[in-house]
C-alpha cells in the first residue's frame, strides 16, 4: 500500500507553496488620497494674491480667495492629501483678502481727497470768474502824451496834456494794460509814469524819461 508524502507546513498552518486562506493576489489596492483640491486651493490663492494689489480689479481677489479657502479647508478636514499646498493656499487667500481691503481703503481715501480738491478748485475758479474788479489807470506826465489802455470793450486811446486817471470796471479774469508815450519827441526833459491799481491795490508801476519817453504797465485781475 503506497502513501502520499505530506508537504511541509508553513507558519500559517497551510502547506508551503499554497496561499493562505483569504490571501488575494492581484486584488485592488486601497485608493490613494487625491491632492486635487489642494492644488486648486494653491492656484486660486496665488491668483487672489496677485489681483489683490490691483485697484478696482481686486474685487476679483475676494471671490478667488473665498474659493481657495473653501478648497483648502475641505482638503485639510477630509485629509485628502497635499496638506502643504492646502496650507499655502489658505495663507495666500487670507493675505489676499487683507491686501485687497487695504488697497481699496487707500484708493477710496485718495479719490475722496482728489474729489474734494477738485471741488474746491472749481468753486474758487467759479468765484474768480464771476468776481467784479475795479481797475484804476494812473498816468503822470510833464507834457503832452498819448495814452493807450485796456477796457472790457477793447483797447482805447486818449491824448493828455498833464496827469490823467481812468476807472474801469470788469468781471472775472482781466488783463489790465496801460501805455503812455510822450508826444514831444524833442524834449529831453520829458518824463512819464504809469500805474495800475486793482481793487484798491497798486499792482504795477513804471516810468520813462527823455525824448519820446515811454512807460508801460500790465497786470492781471483774478
Amino acid at each position: 500500500m503506497s502513501t502520499t508524502p505530506m508537504s511541509p507546513m508553513n507558519d500559517s498552518g497551510t502547506p508551503e507553496g499554497r496561499p493562505a486562506e483569504g490571501t488575494v493576489y492581484g486584488g485592488a489596492q486601497p485608493p490613494r488620497r487625491s491632492s486635487a483640491l489642494a492644488i486648486v486651493s494653491l492656484v486660486l490663492g496665488a491668483l487672489a494674491f496677485v489681483f489683490s494689489f490691483i485697484p478696482v480689479v481686486n474685487v476679483i481677489a475676494f471671490a478667488l480667495a473665498i474659493a481657495s479657502l473653501a478648497c483648502a479647508l475641505v482638503a485639510l478636514f477630509r485629509k485628502m492629501g497635499g496638506k502643504a499646498m492646502s496650507i499655502t493656499g489658505l495663507i495666500l487667500s487670507v493675505i489676499a483678502i487683507i491686501s485687497a481691503i487695504i488697497v481699496n481703503v487707500v484708493v477710496a481715501a485718495a479719490v475722496s481727497t482728489a474729489s474734494t480738491a477738485i471741488s474746491k478748485g472749481l468753486e474758487t475758479y467759479s468765484a474768480q470768474a464771476s468776481a467784479k474788479h475795479t481797475i484804476q489807470y494812473k498816468v503822470a506826465s510833464n507834457g503832452a502824451a498819448s495814452v493807450h489802455y485796456w477796457t472790457p470793450g477793447g483797447s482805447s486811446q486818449t491824448d493828455i496834456a498833464a496827469d490823467w486817471s481812468k476807472d474801469v470796471t470788469s468781471t472775472g479774469f482781466t488783463s489790465a494794460l496801460l501805455t503812455v508815450t510822450s508826444s514831444d519827441f524833442q524834449n529831453k526833459a520829458a518824463a512819464v509814469s504809469c500805474e495800475i491799481v486793482i481793487d484798491g491795490k497798486s499792482v504795477a508801476k513804471n516810468t520813462g524819461s527823455g525824448a519820446a519817453a515811454s512807460a508801460s504797465c500790465s497786470a492781471t485781475a483774478s
